[in-house]
């Protein structure tokens, strides 16, 4: 998905206030502009969240914006290239996120009989709670990451439908990863690895001891 490709393309530092802005604004985003006197598109919403906090302005975290705009750029309708070109370069894919936000309220403009102000508000909230699962997931693959780093030694029964759903899951939010990667990323999260189909090993004298206590069970009969 193009969204989900922008979404891994971004830091923490940057999907954060992108969340928040979406939630906490989602009245009021408004698609095909950066920014308006109360709101703007997604990205704006994130800008507002970044201009909020005066620690990224200090750390350098957020770069200034461009005061002047080119002959005949609106301010309202100005892209993040317009106002913050080195934020803008430094993050390519800010603007998809910008055009994806932009573009799926037009689709649902054309195609839904939505209120044309709901349609804003519930594109800024899918697109956050993507954000939000994108977050989660690098959370996930550095619990994961450390816990593959011991090798789980101890193997236990899973549900095998619920397992391989949860592998499908990581693949498709992480298309790069094959199977077996995915297989090791799990197992790694949850600590232990999945016992094979035939995990058991059982000693042939084992086996014949069963089958001598089977035999006399019988003969108490």
């Amino acid at each position: 998905m193009i969204f989900h490709r922008a979404l891994r393309g971004l830091p923490l530092t940057l999907l954060e206030p992108l969340v928040r802005g979406l939630r906490r604004h989602a009245d009021s985003l408004v698609p095909g502009r950066l920014v308006t006197a109360n709101g703007g598109c997604a990205l704006g919403m994130m800008l507002r969240e970044l201009a909020s906090d005066p620690s990224r302005q200090e750390t350098g975290a957020l770069p200034p914006r461009r005061r002047r705009r080119r002959p005949g750029a609106s301010a309202r309708g100005s892209s993040i290239y317009e106002r913050w070109p080195q934020l803008a370069k430094a993050y390519p894919r800010l603007s998809h996120v910008e055009i994806i936000f932009d573009a799926t309220c037009d689709e649902l403009a054309q195609r839904t009989d939505l209120p044309e102000g709901e349609i804003p508000r519930m594109v800024g909230l899918w697109m956050a709670a993507e954000t939000q699962s994108e977050i989660n997931m690098r959370h996930m693959e550095e619990t994961a990451a450390q816990a593959a780093a011991s090798k789980p030694s101890r193997s236990v029964a899973m549900d095998e439908r619920l397992f391989a759903a949860t592998v499908d899951r990581l693949i498709e939010l992480r298309p790069a990863l094959s199977r077996a990667e995915a297989t090791m990323v799990v197992e790694g999260l949850i600590g232990a690895r999945r016992l094979g189909s035939d995990p058991l090993f059982v000693p042939a004298d084992w086996e014949h001891e069963l089958e001598a206590q089977q035999a006399r069970l019988a003969a108490w009969r």
